[in-house]
């Protein structure tokens, strides 16, 4: 195997640190990849390649010379057996030789958290992939089962999507790899968990059970996350999916749950089931949707619209009534009426009269999730 000559650097530097010689890592073939002292990067020598034949510590002193090699040693460093590499010390071998057994296993102790890491990297990789195949509604059948087989998950059992955003001004996640951390400490003991984090989501596959269980785990997620790195998670669950073919619909579902919970601004989990306008506003083209809404508002200004809005809202937080909303504007009850009276007159629409009322309050809430929509595209 070959080590990346940067991997090969740091450990140069972590050696030196320690023993304040000059230290040169070799690959296989007896070049040096990497070391303390630049100038040497590139160049090779035959007691390097002699220590991997031998699989020996081999020393350069005055009695013991081989061309392009300066006296010290070089020890061969091993995994499973076969040598990966050479670490030279640089130094009069009196001085060097009693370091070689520490330096050899402190090598490879660096050589192993370094592929462990590039291992989990790699898993990391083809399971954001995999989740990336399956939330799609056109993917490649054979790659799914490809992945799913390498990375030892089953996608054969029936799952129910999971996806989880940003509460903030700023929706991405910039610290996705530390909130992965998070998600690789509260998962370690359920391989069956799916799930990646990317600079847009966290997305996860749950095996089918219990609610109740499903939503103290993502309450676990949202208090380490926020607790960790102060960032608010909101999360929109999809309903269950029996085969990974059907797993694209549920994870739709769990996106438009979770785009509504950044449209409602609600710090909480919510499923698709326990939509109501989300699954009509969401689910309805954006064409039929600025039809509608021009419709409604035909002729008014933005500003228009903004205020008669603010009166709406206060109207129905108040469930209709005259003086609370006004008390809540700080109105008199008659300017509130007025101000009722003229959504009316402007739009045709009558909001004290129950039928009118649900086309103005449809109307304006799609107006806002539009905005919110157009929004979210441009980000």
């Amino acid at each position: 195997m070959e080590i990346d000559p940067k991997i090969a650097q740091a450990i140069t530097a972590n050696i030196k640190d320690l023993l304040h010689h000059e230290i040169n890592f070799f690959n296989t073939s007896g070049t040096i990849i990497a070391s303390t002292d630049k100038s040497r990067v590139g160049t090779s020598h035959d007691g390097a390649r002699l220590a991997v034949n031998l699989k020996e510590t081999v020393a350069i002193d005055s009695e013991h010379q081989f061309v392009g090699a300066r006296d010290g040693i070089n020890i061969p460093v091993m995994l499973d057996d076969d040598v990966i590499a050479v670490i030279g010390i640089t130094g009069t071998r009196e001085e060097v030789e009693p370091y070689g057994n520490i330096i050899r296993k402190i090598t490879e102790i660096l050589i192993r958290e370094n592929l462990d890491q590039v291992t989990r990297s790699d898993r990391r990789l083809m399971m954001t992939n995999l989740l990336s195949l399956l939330s799609s509604q056109n993917h490649d059948v054979a790659l799914i089962h490809h992945l799913a087989r390498t990375l030892d998950v089953d996608v054969k059992i029936p799952r129910r999507a999971v996806v989880g955003r940003v509460l903030a001004d700023d929706p991405t996640l910039e610290r996705h790899q530390d909130i992965s951390r998070v998600l690789q400490d509260i998962f370690a003991a359920r391989p069956d968990v799916l799930y990646s984090v990317t600079p847009q989501e966290c997305a996860f596959y749950f095996p089918d059970g219990r609610d109740d269980v499903l939503h103290s785990t993502l309450r676990a997620v949202q208090t380490s996350v926020r607790e960790s790195y102060g960032v608010t998670l909101v999360f929109g669950v999809g309903d269950v999916a029996d085969t990974a073919s059907a797993y694209w619909q549920s994870y739709a579902q769990a996106d438009t749950a979770a785009d509504w919970q950044l449209f409602v601004a609600r710090q909480d989990i919510c499923a698709y089931d326990g939509l109501d306008y989300g699954i009509l506003l969401s689910s309805m083209p954006e064409s039929s949707a600025e039809q509608f809404v021009s419709r409604v508002f035909h002729g008014l200004s933005s500003e228009e619209i903004d205020l008669y809005e603010k009166t709406f809202q206060a109207y129905t937080l108040h469930n209709g009534s005259i003086l609370h909303a006004a008390d809540d504007l700080y109105l008199h009850k008659n300017t509130l009426q007025n101000h009722l009276n003229k959504i009316a007159h402007a739009t045709g629409y009558n909001p004290r009269t129950l039928e009118d009322y649900v086309i103005l309050n449809l109307a304006f809430k799609m107006r806002r999730y539009l905005a919110f929509e157009q929004q979210r595209r441009a980000e």
